[in-house]
């Protein structure tokens, strides 16, 4: 279907395709991004349309299809879903994807300035996860950086979406590049791709590892202030060990810094990336189990009743759990009653009273 408006009516309320535009919640260097509902399905969507200066130049428009086909052809839930691509009747094109909330890696540092390591442990688990989906297909992103990582925690299919694909390389042949521009933001891009060099996967990677060095201590590896002085140190300048800039554990600093290295061929594959960073955070989960875990010291018992607390003990705390022994039942001593002595039986009157002896009647013959 065909978008309705005009590039100068995409107000509150107007129709884009499927969806009827509520407002405006994002921009870039490509275009804006609108939230979105569906005309008819209860489904919110986010309407990305690119600015209409660029359209005059030869194969922008090409970028957003060609982000829509990854998205498409790449199913992973750290990538955002495509509802609908087309073109507007102003010719520019329009994709309509998954609208997921949260917070940019950008954002949260603004909050924080830096993460806790096992939390950047974890993202980047999150990241190489995502990364080795797209560059098994060869497809390498190459503007990696904290504003086109999506955090969502609360999400139950992935924590996090990776973002922004207009400039991804397609492989060795896959050049959507203007004339004299180098795709990347130049903080976060690698020496290579710097220097228009072979672009591929470990670009990527050297990406990632600026981000996760700039998570770490809240500070890029590389700054200047210019874009010449930044990429100079990108190509011939080491950063400062994270060893003296963090707490972070060795092996996680020494990953970083493989990252970060001149040599692309040096630099480990994303799928090295989950399988390390993954580790370390079931470990550390496994630490964490173990240290809730209360021990329980079981105390043999006497064969006596001095084994068992007296009720003091009980109220001041006795740590030993004591085996579980039934105590013996308590008898009450039974008191004998006292039985007064018999009364001797004596004759009612003095007549009745007999003396002698008892003898036989025959005796008596």
């Amino acid at each position: 279907m065909v978008a309705s408006v005009a590039c100068s009516d995409l107000s509150p309320g107007s129709v884009v395709g499927s969806y009827r535009i509520e407002k405006e919640i994002g921009r870039g260097g490509m275009g804006k991004v609108y939230r979105a509902t569906h005309t008819v399905l209860p489904r919110k969507a986010a309407i990305k349309i690119m600015h209409p200066e660029l359209c005059r130049h030869p194969g922008m428009a090409t970028r957003m299809v060609q982000e829509a086909s990854i998205l498409e052809d790449v199913r992973h839930p750290g990538l955002v879903r495509v509802f609908e691509c087309n073109i507007l009747p102003d010719h520019r094109p329009f994709i309509a994807m998954e609208f997921v909330e949260g917070d940019t890696l950008t954002q949260r540092l603004g909050q924080s300035g830096r993460l806790a390591w096992p939390d950047v442990a974890a993202l980047l688990g999150d990241i190489a996860d995502v990364l080795d989906a797209v560059h098994r297909r060869g497809i390498v992103h190459r503007d990696l950086k904290p504003d086109n990582l999506l955090l969502t925690p609360g999400d139950a299919d992935f924590p996090l979406r990776l973002i922004d694909w207009g400039v991804a390389r397609l492989g060795p042949v896959g050049r959507l590049t203007m004339e004299g521009m180098t795709p990347g933001t130049p903080i976060y891009m690698s020496p290579e791709q710097a220097a228009g060099q072979h672009i591929a996967a470990p670009c990527d990677i050297y990406s990632l590892g600026v981000i996760a060095y700039e998570a770490l201590t809240g500070q890029p590896p590389f700054d200047g202030r210019t874009l010449a002085e930044v990429v100079c140190k990108h190509i011939t300048t080491k950063p400062v060990p994270l060893a003296e800039r963090c707490g972070a554990p060795a092996e996680l600093c020494d990953l970083v810094h493989r990252m970060l290295d001149k040599d692309p061929a040096v630099r480990p594959m994303a799928v090295d990336i989950r399988q390390i960073t993954r580790e370390m955070v079931r470990q550390l989960d496994t630490l964490a189990d173990s240290d809730d875990e209360i021990e329980i010291t079981i105390v043999p018992a006497a064969d006596n009743d001095n084994a068992y607390p007296d009720s003091d003990e009980l109220e001041l705390g006795v740590t030993e759990l004591l085996p579980t022994m039934r105590k013996p039942r308590w008898t009450p001593q039974l008191e004998i009653p006292v039985v007064p002595p018999r009364k001797p039986i004596t004759p009612r009157n003095q007549r009745d009273s007999v003396s002698g002896e008892i003898v036989s009647r025959r005796l008596l013959k």
